[in-house]
């Protein structure tokens, strides 16, 4: 008998060359099997001639017989004829027949997003998913991420979908900062997103759900689409160690432009104690700065995850833990996480099984400020003949711009403003996170036709944040819209501004599924519900003027400017659900859903319960005799379907007026600023949804194309009322807005033989979104987008969703530009009006993957057309003259347009001739029009990342006798932007993605650019 020896080797698939986790790797006519690991890999062993079998849904098996060889790799085709059988995970962690699907439904491989090494996951979605449009708010670590499926589909709330762990929902909020004592605005600090904590690692695969069909599963949460996230759950077969890491280096490569030709002054005087730069030019000789790049520097990434997963028939484990540390491309910043993961899932009897994860963070962010008063805005103000380098003086203390003029250094402060260099290390914003995340999930088959179904899940998060501003510090004071020794009215001497957010998100469901076959018909009916809970409780502290310098605690401000506040949110909702489907001959699908949805958020109206009904239909017409086995095309579907989805408020407590700590002398309470409305009625939404999937030449080439038109009345927001009325805000209902657009997914597999696969893909959106009405309103606008000067995000009746309005020019009857007789320039219209448009005419994410051997070569362009750009860096420079576009200054120039004197709206207007000298009047810069910086039809080409893989040949590894898999890689991300863009990034938020409605994606102000970053990393398996 020959002796059996250890089979190796990896399995891999011919659509994406990706490894294959989990493919049975058995001996023919044998009761021996193992299973490949997370790499793909296994490990059997086999006697020449013994025939191994490689099998996976979805895909034709494959046979190898077993020779002298010790290592066999295996390369599994699709299996399109037997598509019925391919599953993905949809609503509550329930796992559907691909074929049976009736709406859009598109899956990413964790490994691919893994494959980035991206520090929020998220962002790595962007260009792999048809209709996401995802934004970073800063290229700092920790930043939040705001995504957006098929556009806005509400103007007052939030427009980001659900996400959903293993069946569970769970939290992805991020801090707004109007919780915290201070009650400021979006605009100065960044949260993250709590989904971000999620590793990468520990993810399966991620199905996106998108439009209203998937609210009508999971409720008004996910009106915006629903991202389910499988994780790994360990593998039957020989217990595995795997550990990889990454080393990573980001560094900043966009930049404004800042001239450094003119110095500090006014009206070409010099003049050291204004910020503006409109003084005389440097004499020939000086010593300039690049202030703006001198401030960043090299940022150092390392990542180490640690997996040990195995099992057997009837019990699985996994227990991984990840530490990464995200170092910034400026000073200070950083972002540390540790985690550890354990999951597993175990067969209890033959009719019940079970599985169950717990997962903890902890989560320290060490973060700089934006906007105003932020770090980057102030590097741009910096006098360019001053190295903003030298920010300590030999003693260690602050180095101020201006000689000190008194011994008290506190009181110098208020004279000069922050250096950069000094603000990123001594105004400190820091908050740290625990969180623990946990499912059960326990299923019964109580006979062959009924399965009885129970998930329950917890998520629970405390963050403490610390926020202090240096008593030495002028920031808030002396902000760059302020000339020295200005005031606001915010007390000197020290600022902390603490708080603490427990949130906690409990929700489970229970469901009865029937599963009968009658004659040519396979029906399926689930009936069931969900119950959710979510409290959250914010506790800010403030104090100012500290007792005692460099003491960081809230007991070192003075007694009498303390205050606090205290904020508690409870939603509770419960969810009766019902599902049927019905599919004939294995042709027709029809699908429909209803779910009933009872919110505390509506409690004390006519309406606190509201229904969302959805209805699908599939066509699999190559199942027609006619077409079935065709050469050319192997498969194809149509389908078709439409919901229904009512929405309740985005905040509690809006039916009944609340009442609120007061911070003013006598404190007490009194009411808050959103009046009552007990006559608020549930949004309704609509949405119809066609599409086609096909493919062709035994899945060569593919495409899936989706038409939708997403219809929304009742629309819930909060504009601003009469003060008389005792209130600032109510929620109303009042509006209509409309939404459609075309998504497009396209696959192909142009070249392959067995040493060399290329495998393409290209994602196409467009969408349209458009105001109908406002009811009664003329406007509203989410106050946080008003990041700088005159410009935000306001809609309009007939306008779009994604509107920009501005302040612009003043015109006569005959739209000709009014000119002031007194001074020679343009008037403003001192009114908001529509001057651009933030949405795409269309984006293009194109990915190709080349594998030959072992060496794998991928990479993504992420592609877009057109899109209209606020850029208030750019108005900012230009105001305080700093901006290249302002060496012109003494060129002397007359504005087109006509006197407003009288005679502007005459037959014979005025016109102007009066000559402007910028260099001696300083207005023709500082007053510049904001509508003149909204940059219209913006396009960029970028290579959002590029990874090289290298998988270790087994004849390396083998005589080692330790390794079971081991690979290296390089990867690239962001690295590098073709655009019509002037500023630094097109691709930036002025917010956190706490904030509502459209949010400010497209406002470009004082935000850090993505950086480009390279990475070098390994993965072994012992």
């Amino acid at each position: 008998m020959a002796q059996s020896k250890t089979i190796t080797g990896t399995v891999t698939s011919s659509a994406d060359n990706l490894s294959m986790p989990g493919v049975t790797v058995k001996i023919k006519g044998t009761t021996t099997a193992v299973s490949t690991d997370v790499n793909g890999r296994y490990s059997i062993n086999a006697a020449p001639g013994q025939v191994l079998v490689y099998s996976f849904i979805g895909n034709s098996p494959a046979e190898r017989t077993v020779g002298a060889e010790s290592v066999i790799n295996v390369v599994l085709q699709p299996d399109l004829k037997s598509l019925q059988e391919v599953t993905i995970t949809t609503g509550f962690g329930v796992r559907q027949e691909k074929r049976d699907l009736t709406s859009s439904v598109q899956v990413i491989k964790g490994s691919a997003v893994q494959a980035t090494q991206r520090e929020n996951f998220v962002t790595a979605l962007q260009g792999r998913v048809a209709g996401a449009n995802i934004t970073s708010t800063s290229g700092q670590p920790g930043a939040s991420a705001s995504i957006v499926l098929r556009g806005i589909t509400s103007i007052g709330a939030s427009n980001q979908p659900l996400f959903v762990v293993d069946g569970i929902r769970v939290n992805n909020d991020a801090l707004s900062q109007s919780s915290l004592a201070s009650n400021g605005d979006n605009r100065r600090q960044d949260f993250t997103n709590r989904i971000a904590d999620i590793n990468s690692d520990d993810i399966e695969n991620i199905t996106v759900l998108k439009g209203a069909d998937a609210a009508a599963v999971y409720g008004s949460d996910a009106a915006g689409g629903a991202i389910i996230i499988t994780t790994k759950k360990g593998r039957s077969g020989n217990g595995a160690l795997t550990y990889d890491n990454n080393f990573s280096f980001a560094k900043a490569y966009r930049f404004p432009e800042v001239q450094n030709t003119f110095g500090p002054g006014s009206s070409g005087n010099l003049d050291p104690l204004v910020r503006t730069a409109f003084g005389p030019a440097y004499a020939p000789g000086t010593q300039t700065y690049d202030n703006v790049r001198n401030i960043f520097q090299t940022g150092f990434t390392q990542q180490h995850d640690l997996a040990l997963e195995g099992g057997n028939e009837t019990a699985t484990y996994r227990i991984s833990t990840e530490y990464r540390h995200t170092g910034g491309v400026l000073p200070v910043a950083y972002n540390d996480k540790i985690s550890l993961r354990l999951a597993g899932s175990a067969k209890l009897s033959s009719k019940l099984s079970s599985s169950a994860s717990f997962n903890y963070f902890n989560i320290d962010n060490r973060k700089l400020n934006k906007g105003n008063s932020g770090t980057y805005i102030n590097a741009l103000a910096w006098p360019t003949n001053d190295d903003v380098r030298n920010y300590l003086n030999p003693d260690g203390s602050r180095r101020t711009l201006l000689p000190p003029s008194i011994k008290n250094v506190t009181t110098d402060a208020s004279v000069d403003f922050d250096n950069p260099l000094w603000d990123a290390h001594k105004n400190i914003s820091r908050d740290k996170t625990n969180r623990m995340l946990g499912n059960v999930d326990l299923s019964f088959d109580a006979a062959s036709w009924l399965n009885l179904r129970a998930l329950v899940g917890i998520d629970f998060y405390t963050t403490n944040g610390n926020n202090l501003l240096s008593q030495y510090s002028s920031s808030y004071q002396n902000s760059p819209l302020n000339s020295f020794a200005a005031t606001n009215g915010i007390s000197t001497g020290g600022i902390i501004d603490n708080y603490n957010d427990n949130n906690l998100l409990t929700n489970g469901s229970l469901f009865a599924t029937f599963k009968k076959t009658f004659g040519d018909f396979r029906t399926t009916l689930a009936v069931g519900a969900e119950v959710y809970d979510n409290r959250d409780q914010i506790n800010g502290f403030y104090g100012e003027k500290f007792l005692q310098p460099d003491f960081n605690t809230i007991n070192n401000t003075t007694p009498t400017t303390q205050r606090n506040s205290s904020n508690f949110f409870e939603t509770r909702r419960i969810g009766e659900i019902a599902r049927l489907g019905i599919v004939y001959k294995e042709m027709l699908t029809i699908n429909a859903t209803g779910r009933q949805d009872y919110s505390s958020r509506l409690a004390g109206t006519q309406k606190s319960s509201y229904f969302y009904p959805s209805f699908g239909a599939g066509f699999i017409f190559t199942e027609l005799p006619a077409l079935k086995d065709n050469k050319v095309l192997s498969y194809g579907k149509l389908r078709f379907s439409y919901a229904g989805v009512g929405k309740d408020p985005f905040a509690p407590y809006k039916i009944k007026s609340s009442v609120v700590q007061q911070a003013t002398t006598g404190g007490g309470f009194a009411y808050d600023v959103t009046g009552n409305n007990p006559n608020l009625r549930p949004e309704k939404d609509y949405q119809l949804d066609f599409g086609a999937e096909l493919q062709f030449f035994e899945g060569r080439l593919g495409a899936d194309i989706s038409f939708y038109q997403y219809r929304a009345t009742d629309q819930i927001f909060d504009p601003r009322i009469s003060y008389g009325s005792g209130y600032i805000l109510e929620f109303v209902n009042g509006g209509e807005i409309k939404n459609r657009g075309i998504e497009a997914q396209l696959t192909g597999i142009p070249v392959k033989t067995p040493n060399f696969t290329w495998n393409t893909f290209v994602n196409f959106t467009l969408n349209r979104g458009k105001v109908i009405n406002l009811g009664d309103l003329p406007e509203y606008y989410n106050s946080d987008t008003w990041v700088y000067a005159n410009a935000r995000a306001s809609i309009f009746p007939g306008s779009s969703l994604t509107n920009i309005a501005a302040y612009t020019y003043a015109r006569n009857d005959k739209g000709q530009i009014l000119v002031d007789p007194s001074s020679g320039l343009p008037i403003s219209n001192n009114t908001f009006v529509t001057v651009g448009d933030r949405q795409p005419d269309f984006t293009v994410g194109f990915g190709n993957s080349f594998t030959y051997k072992s060496l794998n070569l991928s990479f993504l362009f992420d592609i877009r057309k057109g899109g209209d750009v606020f850029n208030a860096n750019e108005l900012f420079l230009t105001r305080y003259g700093l901006s290249a576009r302002t060496l012109d200054r003494m060129q002397p120039r007359i504005i087109p347009g006509v006197l407003k004197d009288g005679n502007e709206n005459s037959a014979n207007p005025t016109v102007n001739t009066i000559q402007v000298t910028p260099y001696y009047q300083n207005t023709y810069y500082s007053a510049a029009m904001e509508s003149d910086f909204v940059e219209h039809d913006i396009n960029w080409l970028r290579l959002r990342d590029i990874t090289l893989n290298y998988a270790i040949p087994q004849s390396v590894l083998a005589p080692s006798k330790v390794f079971k898999s081991a690979s290296i890689f390089v990867t690239a991300t962001d690295v590098f932007m073709l655009t019509n863009y002037s500023g630094a990034d097109p691709d930036v938020n002025g917010n956190n993605s706490s904030t509502r409605g459209s949010g400010s994606a497209g406002f470009d102000y004082g935000t850090v650019a993505t950086p480009r970053t390279i990475s070098l990393g390994l993965r072994v398996k012992l």
